[in-house]
């Protein structure tokens, strides 16, 4: 049995453990807030309030989820931000007054000079593809944001950066998940005069409570809201970022800035249930959920916590997951990988889900190999930010954006954008994985690719009635595919409140050959995993390893059947909180 800190490291966690207490005292989660006409859900309560305002001046869930977006991105902008990228998952009415589904990627792309052995090296700190130029991929967040409001906005675009241009002009409070991000730039902020300007304006790191003020960005964020994304991606501001990635090593240009574009996708659904489950597709690993669920819908899933059924109900779950990440070596992007799309539907049909749950067996568990089709493993990808929205005509949008690790490529331009370091998530041939295994070639680096994503955001609707009933997605690297998928089961199958589901411990594995379970922490409201639970499977033949609870973070905004909306952020992330009215 192991115990293991993760996150930027592990004096980052001891740091969440020792602020925490300040921000939210005592052992329960502050409560999630619910009303009648609408909820957003974000890890920044000033975030996620900013989300319902704006539904209250007439916007819909697209408008709200933007401005939080932007909000999150201003003061959380360790994870995400206009530099950055990802996926989301929208459900917009229809003219017949029914509801559809898209996807939009915005994920960032590999830079036209780009090429398959660009981070193969013989040094033993590889770094290329986590810090510096070479690390930044074009970004795609302001055209996936651009997109959402040309197809589904209500409110001016200008009007959804307000409230963000506001935050970072006239400062905000460095709140408690910020203080220990900034602890883990320490290192490179006090030697970079861009950084120090914000983080450091008077020598010494800001600390918790102090005032941080984003001008430079406030400008920038202006200029965007006057003139639209084309300003982000053609101009002044293009040559800033290119010039800036370029100082550090990297080769994104100006053309690779103007030739960006985001993509609308079908996204991929299951029944599950009395459910319907839509969510995100390659490169993203939406289906790598819903394949785990369709295998997990064959077993009674409806134990309560304290139930003895809940440890083989757990085994089954975890099993179902470790053959799903197995299908998600052969998820590469549509456009360089054939087959995938028919690949990801093959996985969900009755005969292959049949197949998968045929080979679960109640008194074991099996070697990694056991599960994966191509025998390659997952990469271990990280820090992301997830939020999701509902209003009242039943449109929910569920987002997940990122600039990666922490603190992106450790780049800020002249304009206080900080680039990502999404490059991370390509493979690189000859490169083994922490874990001891090969990089899958379906992701090796082409010019203009989109790297593989865990990013899973997902939307369920009532069978019968059609109404939306949940929203919810997770950020944490490669987390976040268990991390949804237990939001998803606790809400369907255990009948779990949102602010149960987010606060409940949680377990990963992803065929490494370990399975972590998380430890409690009073102070954030989240008790460990059940201890019985963890010994019934260690015996069964798991490689048990306990983490503490900086792995992944998650929120939901759900639907009752009396058509109350809720709001629930992970206690996690201590500065979250959800809003609704």
């Amino acid at each position: 049995m192991h115990f293991l800190l993760l996150g930027s490291s592990a004096s980052l966690a001891l740091v969440l453990a020792s602020v925490a207490p300040q921000t939210r005292a005592g052992a329960t989660p502050l409560p999630p807030l619910s009303g009648k006409h609408g909820g957003v859900a974000t890890e920044v309560a000033e975030c996620s309030a900013i989300g319902v305002d704006i539904m209250k001046a007439g916007g819909n869930a697209a408008d709200a989820i933007l401005a939080s977006a932007l909000c999150v991105g201003t003061i959380s902008a360790y994870h995400s931000g206009i530099g950055g990228g990802g996926f989301m998952l929208v459900r917009f009415p229809t003219a017949n007054g029914k509801h559809a589904y898209e996807m939009i990627d915005f994920r960032e792309t590999m830079p036209g000079a780009g090429n398959e052995t660009m981070y193969v090296t013989n040094s033993t700190t590889e770094t290329l593809s986590t810090i510096g130029g070479l690390a930044v991929g074009v970004p795609g967040e302001l055209r996936g944001w651009e997109m959402l409001h040309q197809r589904h906005g209500k409110l001016p675009w200008k009007s959804l950066f307000q409230p963000a241009i506001k935050v970072a002009r006239n400062g905000f409070p460095v709140n408690v998940d910020l203080a220990a991000a900034l602890l883990a730039g320490e290192s490179f902020m006090l030697n970079d005069p861009l950084w120090s300007e914000v983080y450091a304006p008077n020598g010494t790191l800001l600390t918790l409570g102090d005032t941080v003020y984003r001008k430079r960005y406030a400008d920038t964020l202006e200029q965007i809201a006057d003139n639209g994304a084309d300003a982000f991606y053609k101009g002044k501001i293009a040559v800033n970022t290119a010039e800036a990635a370029f100082a550090r090593g990297g080769i994104l240009t100006t053309h690779d800035l103007a030739n960006y574009t985001a993509i609308v996708r079908e996204p991929v659904n299951i029944t599950y249930r009395n459910n319907r489950i839509f969510s995100t597709v390659a490169p993203s690993s939406g289906a790598v959920v819903l394949s785990a669920l369709k295998v997990f819908e064959g077993y009674q899933g409806n134990y309560a916590d304290s139930d003895p059924h809940i440890n083989v109900t757990t085994h089954r779950l975890i099993e179902a997951t470790q053959f799903a990440y197995g299908q998600r070596t052969q998820y590469g992007d549509p456009a360089f990988t054939s087959n995938v799309t028919d690949l990801q539907q093959y996985y969900l049909t009755e005969a292959a889900v049949a197949d998968v749950r045929s080979k679960i067996l109640d008194n074991t568990t099996f070697p990694v190999a056991y599960y994966d089709p191509s025998k390659y493993t997952p990469l271990d990808d990280h820090g992301t930010s997830h939020m999701a929205a509902i209003d009242q005509s039943g449109m929910a949008v569920s987002l997940t954006t990122t600039v990666n690790l922490y603190w992106g490529s450790q780049i800020m331009t002249t304009d206080g954008i900080i680039l990502n370091d999404e490059m991370d998530d390509f493979s690189s041939p000859g490169q083994v994985n922490s874990f001891g295994f090969a990089p899958s070639p379906i992701n090796f680096i082409r010019p203009g690719k989109r790297p593989q994503s865990s990013i899973a955001s997902s939307i369920a609707e009532d069978l019968e009635t059609g109404e939306v009933t949940i929203a919810t997605g997770s950020a944490g690297g490669s987390r976040i595919i268990t991390a949804t998928l237990q939001e998803l089961h606790h809400y369907i199958d255990q009948g779990m409140t949102p602010a149960e589901c987010t606060a409940h411990p949680r377990w990963h594995d992803q065929l490494s050959g370990f399975t972590y379970f998380e430890v409690g922490s009073a102070a954030l409201g989240v008790q460990g995993f059940d201890n019985c639970t963890v010994a019934y499977l260690e015996g069964l033949g798991y490689n048990v390893t306990y983490e503490d609870l900086t792995g992944s973070t998650s929120h939901v905004v759900a639907r009752a059947k009396n058509g109350t909306i809720t709001a629930a952020s992970d206690p996690r992330k201590a500065a979250g909180r959800g809003a609704a009215y």
